[in-house]
């Protein structure tokens, strides 16, 4: 599943709670990434969403496992960077560029999921009915490769991934400022 269509529907799943998202773009060379990870969502919601290929499509790279509680989807695609990277028309898209020095710069866009639940912080009763859906859930999307050389999330103790990762409960507190990017310079 490319990275970008993962993070959008996680997005827009947030909005409605019941989604945990753990995503790792690794980077394999000069315009080659391998994504991995896994979405998982209630299963009501997956029926609601009109089923397991509207949520995990296997041409996508995508594995559904369900249960009567849970559906999740367990991702594993590599390829170009415009192919793992590649969004939506008109969605914000990640970008991943080759800085010509064995490293990459690897920027996903964070600033619209803040925008997107804006209208939702700002009307009380919104919120206090979305926070039970919220609790217990999380978004982390993860940029990994031989080396880290710099990021604005958190760089592993290995010293070979950076993530940036919150709580989806927090999208409701009115003082919640993402940053614009997600930014990891990895090595190949």
């Amino acid at each position: 599943m490319r990275l970008i269509h993962a993070a959008a529907l996680a997005g827009a799943l947030a909005l409605s709670g019941c989604i945990d998202v753990d995503m790792t773009a690794t980077i394999d060379g000069a315009d080659h990434a391998t994504v991995s990870g896994h979405m998982a969502v209630q299963r009501q919601m997956l029926d609601m969403m009109g089923g397991g290929e509207a949520f995990c499509p296997a041409e996508e790279g995508g594995t559904l496992t369900t249960t009567e509680t849970e559906a999740r989807c367990d991702v594993r695609t590599e390829g170009s960077f415009a192919e793992v990277f590649e969004s939506d028309p008109g969605q914000p898209s990640p970008t991943a560029v080759d800085l010509g020095d064995g490293t990459v710069r690897v920027t996903f866009p964070l600033g619209d999921m803040g925008a997107q639940t804006e209208e939702m912080r700002a009307d009380p009763q919104a919120a206090a009915m979305m926070r039970p859906m919220l609790e217990g859930h999380t978004f982390t999307i993860r940029i990994a490769g031989a080396e880290v050389i710099s990021s604005n999330g958190t760089i592993a103790e290995d010293g070979r991934s950076a993530s940036f990762s919150f709580n989806l409960v927090d999208m409701l507190d009115p003082n919640l400022s993402l940053p614009e990017t997600f930014e990891t310079i990895v090595r190949y």
